[in-house]
Formats: C-alpha cells, structure tokens, sequence
C-alpha cells in the first residue's frame, strides 16, 4: 500500500520551524510568513530542486543511490518533479505530495549518515549560489533534516 506524506506532517513541520525560528521576544504574527513564499515561491523552488538534483546526480559519495534515475532522462525529470512537489508542501506551498512517506521510499537502500550529509552538503550549496537568504536556508534544512532518522538505515 503507498504511503502518503500527510498534509498534517508537512502543516505541523512548517509550524515547528516557523516557530524554532522566531527570535526571541518575536511575536507570531512577526514569523508567520509561509517559508514557500520567503523563498520565492514555485519558480524559486523549481530552481533549487532543479540545480539541487544536478549536484547530487554528479556526486560520487551519493549518484550511486540514484544510479536508475541518471542514467534515464524519463526517471530524473520525475524525480524532479516528486521532490519539487515535496519541497513546496513542507515548505507551505499549495502542492501535494502524493508519493511515499520517507522511510517507505529508502527502505532497504542502506542509506548511511554520511550520505544523507554530503546531499546535505550539496543543498547547502546550492542555497549559497542561489542566494537564498540565511533565515530561509536555516529553516529549509531544519525541515528536511528532520527527515534524516526516516531516510538512514545505516549508520
């Protein structure tokens, strides 16, 4: 049976870091801009995701994971598209994601730590060529790295 993200998780992920993130003394209304928005919306996201993909198609410390999808264009553009729409929904966005929940789409992959750190690693830096500003790329990595326990197996 799939699995699907809940909009529950990616409304209560998008809360948890909106409110983590306030500074303190802030008031709600002051941090309750939608992350998605402070972004740059759908293009924005499209663009990160995009370059985002590229980078860790090109990686050796991780491609090997995505091996099906860089050798076939067909399985990359859908990938992009999965993961373009995951990024809008935890992020705010008006997408939903409909594919498997995390743990559901790397069982068995043996995914470690230092994997899930250099793709890490690889988002990071394409937020920094982007330009995307350090309070939206703070929590951008917050809500995607507290996808890391549902993504790793090994350690």
């Amino acid at each position: 049976m799939k699995t699907i993200l809940s909009a529950q998780f990616a409304r209560r992920a998008v809360l948890a870091v909106s409110l983590l993130a306030l500074p303190i003394g802030a008031s709600a209304a002051e941090g309750d801009t939608i992350l998605f928005n402070r972004l740059g919306g759908m293009p924005a996201v499209r663009l990160v995701v995009d370059r985002f993909v590229d980078k860790i198609f090109a990686d050796t410390r991780v491609n090997k994971w995505f091996s099906a999808a860089v050798s076939d264009p067909e399985r990359a553009a859908a990938y992009k598209a999965s993961l373009t729409t995951l990024v809008c929904q935890v992020t705010g966005g008006p997408c939903r994601y409909e594919g498997p929940d995390m743990a559901t789409a790397h069982a068995d992959r043996a995914i470690t730590s230092d994997a899930f750190d250099a793709v890490v690693e690889d988002l990071t830096a394409v937020l920094d060529e982007a330009k995307v500003p350090a309070r939206e790329k703070r929590d951008l990595l917050a809500i995607l790295g507290g996808l890391k326990s549902a993504i790793v197996e090994k350690k």
